[in-house]
């Protein structure tokens, strides 16, 4: 008989949300960093801006998601389901950052 052979990977929950607010921090930056012109001004109701302020943005985001998944990695000894509510928050924050940006440049 054949054994399937699976990869046993143990990462902690904190682990996994870090990974994918990683990866859409980085869809942020480069989204904001390729698709915004140098100098232009991007003018819409309720939001201006231009390339420099979408990147400062983007950092206060990348701030705000690390203080979560610290907050989350401290308390998930003592608190599971506080971890995981503050590992969704740092996952959710930047994909709503992703979707404004988006709607700012493509709105332009």
């Amino acid at each position: 008989m054949l054994e399937k052979k699976f990869f046993k990977i143990k990462l902690p929950p904190v682990a996994v949300y870090g990974l994918f607010s990683f990866g859409i921090l980085i869809m942020v930056f480069l989204f904001v960093a390729l698709s915004v012109p140098e100098g232009d001004f991007l003018v819409m109701k309720g939001a201006v801006g231009d390339k420099s302020s979408l990147l400062n943005f983007s950092f206060v985001t990348a701030i705000v998601c690390l203080i979560n998944l610290v907050a989350s990695w401290f308390i998930f000894k003592k608190d599971r389901v506080v971890s995981h509510i503050l590992g969704i928050l740092a996952v959710s924050v930047p994909a709503i950052v992703l979707l404004k940006t988006a709607a700012i440049v493509f709105a332009y």
